[in-house]
């Protein structure tokens, strides 16, 4: 009998994941796990569907553990979903880059089922809880797997905003935008803003100015149990988001409170899995030129 008996399923939208899908069903059934659908991947399968699908809410309440056939960003959807829930999650890659969705799913077949059965690693991330706040009143609150930010919208201008940290002012800065990240979104959208890699057992965050106006405007890793807060002071036109898929539109004078999560998401790997292995692989950090390889070997 599988350890995770009764296994959600998430996936991506997309019509080239219809086989994938059904591969996927099939292998969690034969493995013994009752297997309950999202509306999405119900909907993707039509009348091949095995059961209806499900809400997220009621596959939160349903089930032991949830399994993702997607990218990370359909990864990202899922966790905060089920954040309140506190359910595993298995990410199958069917996208590009894959950090949080780190089984191929060519090893579907032969992973799956140990995972099943509890022969896996758990890796326990946390995530960030964040609020907008307009004068004095909570417009919006949400949790976030990578990052919670501000930036420009569609008029393009640069954001006028302030950093308080623990109610001590840290920074005032110009700048497209600004980033704060879990370590999971460390390898996010703040990495590509030049912001540093933190190992995702660091229980912390770190603040990246997205092309800021002036060069001393660097980013910088912070502590958990601190709370940033950041205030809107000029804007054409800025919005607040989380994980680059929820926004909030901001007017000059909101803020937005950001602090580490209760909430985690616990991620289930393979036996054998290595961090450093996925950052050689996906940062390509272990491609090594002709003409350096041709030298190591003795060759001209």
């Amino acid at each position: 009998m599988p350890l995770y008996k009764n296994v959600a399923v998430f996936v991506k939208p997309t019509e080239s994941l219809t086989v994938p899908l059904t591969v996927l069903i099939e292998v969690l059934e034969k493995a013994g796990a009752e297997v309950y659908l999202d509306e999405r991947s119900a909907e993707t399968l039509g009348s091949r569907a095995p059961s209806r699908g499900h809400t997220r809410d009621e596959l939160g309440a349903l089930c032991d553990l949830a399994v993702v056939l997607g990218g990370d960003g359909t990864m990202l959807g899922v966790a905060r979903s089920l954040a309140p829930y506190r359910r595993p999650i298995i990410g199958i890659n069917a996208g590009r880059l894959g950090f949080i969705t780190d089984i191929v799913f060519d090893e579907v077949r032969e992973v799956l089922p140990a995972v099943l059965e509890g022969r896996c690693t758990s890796d326990v991330r946390r995530l960030l809880a964040g609020e907008i706040i307009r004068d004095g009143k909570v417009l919006y609150r949400n949790v976030a797997v990578n990052d919670i930010g501000v930036t420009h919208g569609r008029a393009g201008g640069m954001v006028d905003f302030v950093i308080d940290v623990n109610g001590q002012q840290m920074s005032s800065q110009s700048a497209d935008g600004i980033i704060c990240s879990t370590a999971t979104g460390s390898t996010a959208y703040a990495l590509a803003s030049g912001g540093p890699i933190l190992h995702p057992s660091l229980d912390g965050m770190v603040l990246v100015p997205v092309a800021p106006h002036t060069l001393s405007s660097r980013p910088i890793v912070l502590p958990a149990g601190l709370t940033v807060t950041i205030e809107v002071t000029d804007a054409r036109d800025a919005q607040a988001y989380f994980d680059m898929q929820e926004f909030f539109d901001m007017k000059p004078g909101d803020l937005i409170r950001i602090r580490m999560a209760e909430e985690t998401l616990e991620m289930l790997h393979p036996q054998g899995f290595d961090y450093f292995d996925l950052l050689r692989r996906k940062l390509k950090w272990n491609f090594m030129p002709t003409s350096v390889r041709r030298q190591a070997s003795g060759g001209e």
